[in-house]
């Protein structure tokens, strides 16, 4: 039972989640079996650990049922009935999330049970909420459309022969919904098209893009950003469409859900990054600008946390930059905002990167062998950084031994994506023919450099060949 679906579900119930699913299961509405009712009541007790020994399924049957010889047919219909019950609890509790949605269904009940006092008194519940609702996101419109397509039901239903705005709002909504929804799935892709092979068909982008353009959007701040970010993503010259994007995105930060801001920043960001490994340090202050605002306002903050990899870009981009004092204190400062699992790894490598920069070799080597390799990203670049500073060291004993053992990592770690495998392997043999500083060996290796896809440290080796 272990491995099952089951115990795999109950094992993201929080405490509370536990005690509502209990009360699920306990309903006579969603469940008369009342087998699964003690059944439940004997896992809740293994959570949240959910031991093999607690839950073996023979064990756990004689548990159910001590007078009973174990019945495998009838475990595994417990567990199969438990489990459609566990996920009819987890859809039931996002269908409750929906902030009109489910008061819409009660409205259009009403609607046909011609209950009118009732539809009244919650239409004005409903109305209510989207006036409360202060934050956006595409699904605003969405919601604005539902309350004015029930709307437009009720009038429907009550069969007066007049002219009404209520059909028009609808599908001025429904249009606003379509077009935020379209454009920023349609930026999605484009931003998706960039790092992943694999082809994306956009429909109607020509269509829409030209409906936009010859109609005034100015105040749906929402499709303004989203289409300033398609601009960003698909012009050659994307400079005016990127200034009008930051102004839009600084204005407007407290206006929109978590989710919702998180998406388009990173959307930005990511357009920021490649624009700055195409052209250097070019634009990378604006990058690093980016970073410092998300991370000042919380958005790039997960759970109240950094990501660690957000912290380490942050410090690259500063010792890029050769701000090595504001970049220790960046370091220093910010530590303590990462998940504590991270933290001493997190200091260590990046105090190792900043020595590294300064060219203090040595405090490099001492920071890196504090690195413990918890994270398997940053296990790569500290392996990678101790390459480096072996090469530069002339240290060759200690280079063949690690580059030999680096391929064997490489190879042999599950965890290791196959393009990451190819970006770091390809480091690596580079490396193995630069240090041989063989020049028949050289002779086709800068192009090879320059045109590799996957390859870590390309400015680096590039920088040594030109050395030799």
């Amino acid at each position: 039972m272990t491995n099952s679906k089951l115990i795999e579900l109950l094992k993201t119930f929080n405490a509370q989640e536990l005690r509502e699913f209990k009360d699920f299961v306990a309903s006579p509405f969603f469940n008369k079996n009342q087998e699964l009712n003690i059944f439940f009541d004997y896992l809740k007790k293994c959570a949240p650990k959910f031991l093999d020994k607690k839950i073996n399924s023979t064990a756990v049957y004689h548990q159910l049922f001590p007078k009973k010889k174990y019945d495998d047919k009838h475990m595994k219909y417990l567990m199969s009935f438990l489990l459609k019950l566990a996920e009819k609890y987890i859809g039931y509790k996002k269908y409750q999330d929906q902030k009109l949605l489910p008061d819409y269904h009660v409205l259009s009940s009403c609607i046909d049970r011609n209950l009118e006092k009732h539809y009244q008194q919650n239409f004005q519940k409903a109305t209510s909420i989207i006036k409360k609702n202060s934050l956006m996101d595409t699904n605003y419109y969405y919601n604005q459309y539902l309350l004015a397509d029930i709307a437009n039901q009720h009038f429907l239903s009550k069969k007066i022969r007049k002219l009404d705005n209520r059909l028009q709002v609808a599908s001025d909504f429904l249009d606003l919904y379509f077009l935020a929804n379209k454009l920023k799935y349609s930026c999605e892709i484009l931003d998706r098209q960039q790092t992943l092979s694999g082809e994306y068909v956009i429909g109607m982008l020509q269509e829409v893009t030209l409906y936009l353009e010859n109609n005034n959007f100015e105040t749906e701040t929402t499709i303004n950003i989203y289409y300033n970010i398609l601009r960003v993503l698909m012009e050659d010259h994307p400079e005016p469409y990127f200034e009008k994007l930051k102004e839009l995105l600084f204005e407007n930060l407290e206006q929109f859900t978590k989710e919702e801001i998180q998406n388009m920043y990173f959307l930005t960001l990511n357009f920021c990054i490649r624009r700055v490994r195409k052209s250097g340090k070019k634009h990378a202050e604006e990058l690093l600008n980016l970073y410092l605002k998300g991370i000042e306002t919380q958005i790039l903050f997960e759970n109240n946390q950094l990501s660690p990899w957000t912290y380490k870009n942050v410090v690259k981009l500063g010792l890029d930059l050769n701000k090595f004092e504001w970049t220790e204190q960046f370091i220093h400062k910010y530590n303590n905002s990462l998940a504590e699992s991270f933290q001493k790894d997190a200091l260590q490598y990046n105090l190792a990167d900043l020595f590294y920069y300064r060219n203090e070799l040595g405090k490099a080597l001492e920071h890196l062998r504090n690195v413990e390799f918890s994270d398997i990203y940053y296990a790569l670049d500290s392996k990678v950084m101790l390459l480096k500073i072996y090469y530069e060291l002339e240290e060759q004993e200690s280079l063949l031994s690690l580059l030999a053992s680096f391929k064997i990592y490489l190879k042999r770690n599950k965890l290791i994506t196959k393009e990451t495998q190819k970006t770091y392997g390809n480091f690596v043999n580079v490396l193995v023919t630069l240090n041989k500083k063989n020049k028949r060996d050289l002779t086709d290796l800068e192009s090879l450099i320059k045109n590799t896809q996957f390859l870590y440290g390309r400015k680096w080796l590039l920088q040594k060949f030109e050395e030799i």
